[in-house]
């Protein structure tokens, strides 16, 4: 911790920190254009130059030299030095304010505004642009450049679809490049030509082509780059910022929507350190419109506007609820619509509720699952409850979650030296991307990054160990692991249960599993070194490895004994990480929509007390079988073509879905900018989210709706808010017992005075009173591995270690290359043709054609060039046959295809299908 002197104020750093951080503490502003704190110090932009000086030291006693005061001498550069780049020493002297520091600042801003245009008041970034605040500052004034020397360029270039370029804006400072170089890891942009003329350019064809690129208008520090969704539409300080969280993936970013006119105008991050630091993937800040269509038919005296029914009028939001009368669906009063509803349930409730059955999305918020759960247990008495359709249909891991979730307190930002993480069966930088910018920066700060999947990802570019196994044969790769871990004795068996009796089980050599498995011996060995002897390690398994979780149970068990004789479990930057597909897919878990999950269960166990204890029928099942059916959010029939009204079914959504076109009631829900809750991310970490917008009068927040339902059937609830839904959470599921919305709000404005909730308990917590805004982090509930069952004697919980020999049948490895039927990997794409991607017409150009990825000896085998039309043709009844162009590449092995689902064509793909290829002709 070096000492330094900056403006005569003297504080203690940490030894690395640059001087431009050291000042912020001090209260002393040094002023930046080209640098960045979450990137590399460029030093270009010569605008954080300062007087720095270090203690003189005696030549012959090589000791500082003291002043009369007993104080060292200072030596001053002769130069003054960049403060971004230039690293405090100890001792050293900075001086921020001195003539010669203002008149370079002043230098610095009149050479940048020779040719910079007098854009301000069309400007995006006025009223948020540093070149504003620092030319106010510590600007002349006055230019003594004539206009006419000003030097002129293009002020509308289309980067991208997304992103406009105003060349004569830009001071090149170079933060977007460096960005997209050092923090997204997609090299698209650079400078071209020189002197007056360099620019900014992309070389990407498509042009511009990142997950990321919505990052670059952010840290621009001037107007260059811009919103193509936000431009000329409000001036920032018109709009009003209010807290929320992403709806589009599990990682749960923070962000803010600003609003102005009752509609959502742009989508920026929230800095959470923990959660998305200050980033947001493309997807999070531009897919936001299917959210505020009803708020903006309400602001224009619309209110009838989605009543229409037909197909081509579908993209309208629903604002009033509907019931089929003669094959149409009527507007009706809300009064008509729980009557309706009520009076056709009541008869079916003798069965004990073994006809109905409740299908509700993983998008939607904690306060309407747990009452959703809530009204088919104990109001109409079923566990016919599920939330796994669609992306969510391979959700597999809870159990491994609940004991070995990665500690509280994680952040994999800050991992590095002395940590593996070991990443199996995912594609984050598709499905969750914001983790996978996480993980890329752990790994370049010094953690060992492990990444094995049947094919090869964005994220194996900054592993240190690859592994490309054989679909089907993930249980072998994991025993492959354990068993060179056992070898070499890196096993632990402190809270292992059974331990010898696994080893004595084990049968399977790490030959065999190298065999089995397509990883060679040697690999596994690394990888198990790795890992095992690591301080901290990590399991990151994603959509991919949850399959073959699915298909056979000797991948959960295997992975399960790797965590316990590892004994990376329990602490902080230890444990595993399922990434789940949705915003909520860990909260249907937790609030127990899944028909197994009854009162006890667990941690994550629900709270409902059906009448029947036996676990009730899968979403698979009772899709098929019920006879009613209520779906919550969900789109049963987008997913399956085949799908049909099973009787009666109810269905409540934001838009007139394909499920809803067959629904016998249809009621309109809000959308998560029009109501506040709950969300809980793939971290387990639970997140407050707040209403930005004020809803059309007839539209309700789902759990209002599921609360109106049950109250007409005679449920005495009476919930007024979903705090009050919370408070009832934190009552009955153990894992959320100490998450009232008191916890989960910060003050961000006014603190007029300051209230202690929870009395004098160890657990009491202060707030302030005023405006409650956003989450900072929010909490994460503890995993059974991190809670002691009696404290007192420090005892820990033990987990049972079993050996579950792997299906053979379950290792179909590569399909038949010579019958050219290769096994075929179901991938995504980040912007696809999903259903809330429908009403963000600016993404559309991004949505990337659908394209078959064959291995090139494949490729060359079944005489296909790459951009061949290709026939696929799926075992399937009728027999479902598409063509898709041809991509020849190297990220699929041999014997297996790629295709991205939900593209044009590709909707509903079977995933370890095995798929007949052939050219077309």
């Amino acid at each position: 911790m070096p000492k330094v002197t900056i403006d005569g104020k003297t504080i203690e750093v940490p030894a690395g920190t640059l001087v431009v951080e050291a000042s912020k503490p001090v209260g002393s502003h040094i002023p930046v254009f080209c640098y960045h704190p979450k990137m590399q110090p460029a030093g270009m932009c010569r605008m954080c130059l300062v007087e720095v000086g270090t203690p003189k030291i005696d030549p012959a006693t090589k000791q500082p030299v003291l002043d009369e005061q007993g104080q060292p001498v200072i030596a001053w550069m002769p130069k003054l030095q960049a403060g971004c780049t230039t690293v405090v020493s100890e001792g050293m002297a900075v001086r921020t304010l001195t003539p010669a520091v203002a008149d370079v600042r002043r230098s610095v801003i009149e050479f940048l505004l020779t040719s910079h245009p007098l854009d301000c008041p069309i400007c995006d970034k006025g009223g948020e642009c540093p070149l504003q605040d620092h030319s106010l500052r510590y600007g002349p004034g006055k230019s003594r450049f004539y206009v006419e020397s000003k030097f002129h360029n293009e002020k509308s270039v289309p980067l991208s679809p997304l992103i406009m370029l105003d060349r004569e804006r830009c001071i090149q400072c170079g933060r977007c490049v460096r960005f997209q170089d050092e923090v997204a890891g997609e090299p698209v942009l650079g400078f071209q030509d020189r002197g007056r003329g360099i620019e900014i350019t992309t070389f990407d064809n498509p042009p511009f082509d990142s997950n990321f690129s919505g990052n670059t208008i952010d840290i621009c520090p001037v107007g260059a780059l811009t919103s193509r969704d936000f431009r000329f539409t409000a001036r920032v300080f018109e709009l009003t910022d209010c807290p929320s969280v992403c709806q589009q993936c599990s990682v749960g970013c923070n962000l803010n929507i600003g609003t102005r006119d009752n509609t959502i105008k742009r989508i920026t991050p929230r800095e959470n350190e923990v959660v998305n630091e200050i980033w947001l993937c493309d997807k999070g800040r531009f897919v936001h419109h299917y959210a505020d269509a009803a708020a903006r038919s309400f602001r224009d005296g619309n209110e009838n506007a989605s009543a229409r029914v037909d197909a081509s009028n579908s993209a309208e939001r629903l604002t009033t609820p509907m019931i089929r009368a003669e094959n149409d669906l009527k507007p009706v009063s809300w009064y008509e619509a729980l009557n309706f509803i009520a009076n056709r349930l009541r008869p079916m409730l003798s069965d004990g509720g073994k006809s109905m059955a409740g299908l509700a999305s993983d998008r939607v918020s904690n306060e309407d699952l747990y009452l959703f759960q809530k009204l088919f247990r104990e109001v109409l008495g079923s566990n016919n409850v599920d939330h796994r359709v669609g992306w969510s249909q391979w959700n597999a891991g809870e159990d491994l979650v609940k004991n070995f979730g990665a500690g509280i307190g994680t952040n994999l930002g800050e991992l590095g030296k002395g940590t593996t993480i070991l990443v199996l069966g995912a594609d984050p930088q598709n499905e969750q991307p914001v983790l996978r910018l996480r993980l890329s920066k752990a790994a370049r700060q010094g953690a060992t990054l492990a990444v094995a999947n049947g094919r090869v990802t964005k994220l194996a570019q900054y592993a240190a160990h690859k592994a490309i196994y054989k679909y089907g044969s993930e249980a072998y790769f994991v025993l492959g692991i354990v068993r060179a871990m056992l070898d070499a004795r890196l096993h632990k068996t402190e809270r292992a249960n059974g331990a010898d009796d696994f080893v004595n089980a084990f049968h399977l050599s790490l030959d065999e599993c190298a065999e089995k498995s397509g990883v060679s011996a040697d690999a596994l060995k690394k990888i198990a070194e790795a890992f095992a002897s690591s301080e901290n390690g990590v399991v990151v398994f994603g959509r991919e490895f949850m399959f073959a979780m699915q298909n056979d149970p000797a991948v959960q068990a295997a992975l399960n004994a790797l965590i316990v004789l590892s004994g990376h479990f329990g602490n902080k930057n230890n444990g595993v990480i399922a990434l789940y597909p949705h915003n909520n897919s860990m909260g249907a878990v937790d609030m127990g929509v899944a028909p197994n999950a009854r009162r006890g269960d667990g941690l994550s166990s629900p709270i409902g007390s059906s009448s029947s204890r036996d676990a009730g029928m899968k979403a698979q099942d009772f899709l098929s079988k019920a006879k009613v059916l209520y779906v919550m959010g969900a789109d049963p029939a987008r997913d399956n073509p085949a799908f049909k009204n099973p009787g009666f079914m109810i269905v409540q959504d934001l838009y007139l879905t394909e499920t809803a076109q067959k629904a016998d009631v249809v009621l309109p829900a809000a959308s998560w900018a029009e109501r506040d809750g709950t969300f809980t991310n793939t971290e387990r970490r639970v997140q407050y989210f707040a209403r930005a917008l004020e809803p059309h009068p007839q539209v309700r927040a789902d759990w209002e709706i599921v609360q109106s339902i049950a109250q007409q059937l005679g449920a005495k609830w009476e919930y007024k808010s979903a705090s009050d839904v919370m408070d009832e959470i934190t009552a009955r599921v153990p894992a959320y017992a100490k998450m009232p919305y008191a916890r989960l709000k910060v003050t961000a404005r006014r603190r007029a005075s300051v209230q202690t909730i929870g009395g004098d308990s160890a657990e009491a917590v202060q707030i302030a009173l005023g405006e409650l805004y956003g989450d900072v982090s929010g909490m994460q509930w503890a995993t059974t591995s991190e809670i002691n069952p009696d404290a007192r004697f420090g005892e820990q919980r033990t987990f049972d270690v079993k050996f579950v020999a792997p299906k053979e049948e379950g290792n179909v490895a590569a399909g038949n290359v010579a019958a050219n039927v290769p096994y075929l990997a179901v991938t995504r794409a980040l912007l696809d043709r999903g259903s809330a991607m429908q009403f963000t017409q600016i993404v559309q150009p991004r949505v990337p054609s659908a394209q078959v990825e064959i291995n090139s000896h494949d490729a060359e085998e079944w005489n296909i060039g790459n951009g061949d039309k290709v026939k696929l043709t799926f075992d399937a009844k009728p027999p479902r046959v598409i063509t898709l162009p041809a991509h020849v590449d190297g990220t699929v092995p041999r014997g297996v295809i790629a295709v991205a689902n939900n593209l044009d064509s590709t909707m509903n793909l079977p995933m370890g299908a095995h798929v007949r290829v052939e050219k077309a002709t």
